[in-house]
């Protein structure tokens, strides 16, 4: 496919579906009443000053000025704060104006407009069934539509939101994006053939026991709407859950193109599964704040 047609199933790609229905276990006691997907990193302001903002608004944001308006979050029990935090409140703007918070209310008002421009719609996953199970819960969301899925609790800052859009730059029926890592064993990885800049991927395994590949899945793909299909048909997989890379694997084995990408590797990946993650994911975005890059 050409570079013209390329960039019109890139511009054909509105709608991201965004799992945030996790429990978060590995961060109690602070999940208990708080969706993990809400707890902050560091950001900054143009003019310098320090902010505070959920993970789950830097995501939305980034995919926001990479042009997806659709947006799809999967939630869970005790996950309406997610909800009420995307629901514009402008009487809130208000009391700010009266104790003067004057940068709070004008970064409200950015997050708020966005709010505006964006259609959000909230899907209930009522039992922990696994990521690929809540992604499957966004089949009517999304239609006959190519689609972008994103997790909720990590974020990926590349150079032009390069991992983003490359997901959104070609014709296959899937686009994973992935990195190499030191320990695979905690990932979904795949085996491929690597031409140009993407890999031909025959195969995906959930969370390998033995080396496979170093070569791990990151929780930014696109897929053609037929990895729906295929979600309601596979069985449980690793921890007895409906595994996207067991999906991943049956398209492939269904002769579906999936393709996947490095991300650049000056990219900086903030992962807040675990209190170890988090805690290096809050000392990186304040070191970045400092030098206004997030």
């Amino acid at each position: 496919m050409d570079y013209k047609n390329n960039l019109v199933r890139r511009q054909l790609i509105k709608k991201a579906v965004i799992p945030v229905a996790g429990q978060g276990t590995r961060l109690l006691p602070i999940t208990k009443t708080q969706p993990k997907e809400m707890l902050p990193l560091f950001s900054s302001r143009q003019n310098g000053e320090l902010l505070l903002k959920p993970i789950i608004q830097l995501i939305f944001e980034q995919l926001f000025s990479s042009g997806i308006r659709d947006f799809c979050f999967i939630v869970g029990k005790n996950k309406r704060i997610i909800e009420d935090y995307f629901s514009p409140d402008y009487s809130f703007l208000t009391h700010l104006s009266s104790i003067q918070k004057t940068a709070a209310i004008s970064d409200f008002k950015e997050f708020y407009k966005k709010i505006e421009k964006s259609t959000i719609t909230f899907i209930s996953q009522t039992k922990p069934l696994g990521y690929g199970h809540a992604v499957s819960l966004a089949a009517s969301f999304v239609g006959k539509e190519q689609f972008l899925v994103h997790a909720g609790d990590t974020l990926i800052i590349s150079p032009n939101n390069t991992h983003i859009s490359l997901c959104m730059s070609t014709s296959a029926d899937g686009v994973i994006a992935l990195q190499k890592v030191i320990d695979p064993k905690p990932y979904g990885v795949i085996l491929g053939q690597r031409i140009g800049k993407f890999y031909n991927i025959t195969r995906a395994i959930e969370k390998p026991k033995k080396f496979i590949s170093n070569l791990a899945i990151m929780p930014v793909n696109s897929f053609h709407y037929e990895i729906f299909n295929i979600l309601k048909k596979i069985k449980p997989g690793k921890g007895n859950e409906i595994q996207l890379t067991d999906a991943i694997q049956k398209m492939i084995d269904l002769d579906f193109d999936i393709k996947g990408f490095q991300i650049h590797r000056s990219s900086l990946h903030f992962d807040i599964g675990t209190s170890e993650n988090y805690w290096r994911a809050q000392k990186l975005s304040k070191k970045l704040s400092d030098k206004r890059l997030i």
